[in-house]
């Protein structure tokens, strides 16, 4: 009896391995499409040593790299690359009209010199005129309010608005005056099983970033616990998936109280897309393929990028000589920046080649 049980163990020890590597063999091969490797080499952008607290978003906006930083004095900072790099500090915590509680998601606005930040706590999403900051004016608007308990809100080209939320049933949101709201979509599941978990608790493990082209009519949203992506158009009255990706699903428990809901991840998921940018013209996905079991909090940097088009083909990958926290490109594709750890993070700059 006691070699029926080893042998049953041993098999589901190998099966379990066999699954893992296949995960991994299915990353490696994404991985081989992209032909062209640029290994890019990095210069300073500014003179002066720049202090950080804890950064987090990073824009490019209105020719200017738009940081928020929420241990600073000011919540937001402001690099005119114009203007010999000349720094802007703005936005206070508080309750105020013009106060953000937790600014927790960034999104593009029309025109380029706005800036859509949606407040977790306040379920508004505001308004940052970067000229007005240039002049010292400091007022942000309320553009929407959210109703939807949405962690996420972002203006599209269409009028209205895509919420992303641990929703009851689904991952997205589409409000607005005229078709007042719709829902599409649940997060990724890997089998029965785990489609049995509640969306809103699944969606927890699913838990990425998402950012529209400057268009606003195309979004990209990238898991961080696992190799997923997934591009949508958004019109006047929908959100359609356009492409979709998966290399791999994340380890998570589900816990659940009379009161509460959490799904704690596993400490050896490997992080995979843990920032993603994009323009017009491409999608730029920022990798780790670290854990944090091993790596510590070195596992939220990547020194990879994966370049590819809005219909999700491999354009080049991209090796940084530094590990990036986060970053950001220009409009036209030329230039790339990046929160690089160099002991300290600092801000540099890399030349693009098509």
């Amino acid at each position: 009896m006691n070699k029926i049980i080893n042998l049953v163990i041993c098999v589901c020890i190998v099966s379990f391995l066999c699954a893992c590597e296949g995960k991994r063999d299915k990353f490696l091969q994404w991985d081989k499409t992209f032909k062209e490797i640029k290994e890019l080499q990095s210069t300073p952008l500014l003179k002066d040593e720049l202090i950080l607290g804890r950064p987090g978003a990073f824009k490019y906006i209105d020719s200017s790299l738009f940081i928020y930083d929420d241990l600073g004095d000011s919540l937001f900072m402001l690099i005119d690359l114009k203007d010999q790099n000349r720094i802007y500090r703005f936005g206070q915590k508080g309750q105020g009209g013009d106060e953000f509680l937790q600014p927790f998601t960034f999104g593009f606005l029309n025109p380029d010199s706005l800036l859509g930040i949606y407040d977790l706590f306040q379920r508004k999403l505001r308004v940052i005129n970067t000229k007005q900051v240039k002049r010292g004016k400091e007022k942000y608007p309320v553009l929407r309010e959210d109703s939807l308990g949405s962690i996420g809100l972002y203006a599209t080209c269409c009028g209205n608005y895509l919420g992303k939320g641990f929703y009851e049933n689904n991952m997205f949101s589409l409000t607005g005056d005229q078709m007042g709201r719709k829902f599409f979509f649940e997060y990724p599941y890997q089998n029965s099983r785990e489609r049995s978990i509640p969306n809103y608790v699944r969606g927890m493990a699913y838990q990425g970033v998402l950012c529209s082209n400057l268009s606003l009519d195309r979004f990209v949203f990238a898991i961080d616990e696992a190799p997923i992506f997934m591009l949508f158009a958004v019109n006047d009255s929908s959100i359609v998936k356009t492409y979709e990706w998966i290399g791999g699903y994340p380890e998570y428990r589900v816990e659940e109280t009379e009161n509460s809901s959490s799904a704690p991840l596993s400490a050896d998921n490997i992080s995979s897309f843990i920032n993603v940018y994009a323009t017009n013209r491409y999608i730029y996905l920022l990798y780790s393929g670290k854990t944090f079991r091993k790596d510590r909090t070195k596992a939220f940097q990547g020194s990879v990028i994966y370049r590819l088009t809005w219909e999700g083909t491999p354009v080049d990958k991209l090796l940084l000589d530094y590990p990036s926290i986060n970053i950001c490109v220009s409009p036209d594709d030329e230039m790339l920046y990046s929160m690089a750890d160099k002991g300290e993070i600092e801000i540099v700059q890399y030349i693009l080649r098509h």
